[in-house]
């Protein structure tokens, strides 16, 4: 089983540097009448009875609503890391050639678009991507259990850049204990993470701190 972790820091400006991001969420008007429960119900809210209800149905992140992005994130995986084939079929192991991927440095000096803004992904956005990856990643896990037979436990640390301007990775850190650094886990999630491409923001960048546990 695996235990997937998020943080996320944003970019924002040159005076505060790093600093944790806030989802932006545009809310729509409440679907009330000013007649139901008494003209109290404002917006993103609807009458229900006598009482005012949250009506998320008015909720919109970055121009996609939270209903059309649950709708989109792929299933959570359940099983993660098994061999799902016979691997006495499968072709001699060659690991992922990712040396053309950079490295993720937070030390390193970063041009800034003063006039990029200041989004960022919403919350729900970044986890529907992350799920996505999540699946990629998993292959990459599945495939070396089935050589290795069979994956031990422990923790695969991700931290990585995401570009506002063009939603592309720019740069991928990943740390694993010995036992699943094995048969090219390393490389391949790198470049999983690498050619995945996020939506685009009007903002500077976005780092990522992810985490899979294995147990």
């Amino acid at each position: 089983m695996a235990h997937p972790l998020l943080t996320v820091v944003a970019l924002f400006s040159l005076t505060f540097g790093l600093s944790l991001g806030l989802t932006s969420c545009h809310k729509g008007e409440g679907s009330a009448s000013p007649n139901e429960c008494a003209g109290m119900c404002g917006k993103s809210t609807r009458c229900d009875g006598s009482k005012c209800v949250v009506d998320y149905s008015t909720d919109v992140c970055d121009g996609v609503s939270m209903e059309e992005e649950v709708l989109d994130m792929p299933p959570p995986i359940s099983s993660w890391g098994a061999c799902d084939v016979d691997p006495s079929t499968l072709p001699p192991f060659e690991p992922v050639d990712d040396s053309a991927i950079p490295a993720y440095d937070p030390k390193k000096a970063t041009v800034l678009d003063m006039n990029a803004g200041s989004e960022r992904l919403s919350d729900t956005q970044l986890a529907a991507q992350m799920r996505q990856i999540e699946h990629k990643i998993n292959s990459c896990l599945s495939l070396a259990s089935c050589h290795n037979n069979g994956l031990g436990s422990g923790t695969i640390s991700f931290e990585f850049r995401v570009t506002g301007k063009d939603g592309s990775v720019d740069g991928v850190n990943v740390t694993a204990p010995e036992e699943l650094q094995v048969f090219g886990i390393v490389p391949c999630v790198r470049k999983a993470i690498a050619d995945h491409s996020f939506p685009t923001f009007q903002g500077q960048h976005m780092v990522v701190n992810y985490s899979v546990e294995l147990d």
